[in-house]
């Protein structure tokens, strides 16, 4: 239940935690921005459709988003569990694959607190974006990831971290207040 994903004893682990405990723990504040996502979004009239798992793990999905039942739906992918003022993007995923920058979803969503809500871009506006100002360089840290590559251990993944400023400068940059009504 929902209130057992946002309990008080719900803590980000430790840096020296087992990625079992990690994943645990990211998974639960996914789900947790996820379900404020469709609140977000049924708040401004939106029909909201959860993608099917196909299409959430091969297409980078997790809604479909329409004007009305049987309008045109928009893809959204929701990213949950980002630090304040700092983005994680995804140009290749864990196995190697296109990540979801270069998903099927027309739209991606940030879970940012500090912004009150969703940080709302299109998704390939923020990969023109990423394409051309994230440096062709793989760093061995993540502290040092901003505007560079870098590769987890053990990993295929190509990823790259984005500041808060940096989408706001884009075109299709919306704030999508979280819906405070209960």
């Amino acid at each position: 239940s929902i209130t057992k994903l946002i309990r008080s004893d719900l803590q980000p682990p430790s840096t020296g935690m087992q990625s079992s405990k990690r994943r645990k723990y990211s998974n639960a504040t996914g789900r947790v921005a996820e379900v404020r996502f469709v609140r977000a979004a049924r708040n401004k009239g939106l029909h909201v459709t959860k993608s099917t798992h196909t299409e959430d793990m091969h297409d980078h999905i997790d809604y479909w988003l329409a004007m009305s039942d049987l309008g045109k739906r928009w893809g959204v992918d929701v990213k949950g569990n980002n630090l304040p003022d700092e983005i994680w993007v995804e140009f290749k995923n864990v196995r190697g694959d296109e990540g979801w920058l270069y998903g099927g979803a027309n739209i991606i969503a940030f879970d940012m607190p500090e912004e009150g809500g969703f940080s709302i871009v299109d998704r390939h506006e923020l990969a023109f974006f990423c394409e051309k100002h994230v440096r062709d360089e793989v760093v061995d840290h993540k502290k040092d990831a901003y505007l560079k590559k870098y590769t987890r251990k053990d990993r295929q993944d190509v990823i790259s971290i984005l500041k808060l400023h940096d989408i706001k400068n884009l075109m299709s940059y919306r704030v999508w207040e979280y819906d405070q009504r209960y």
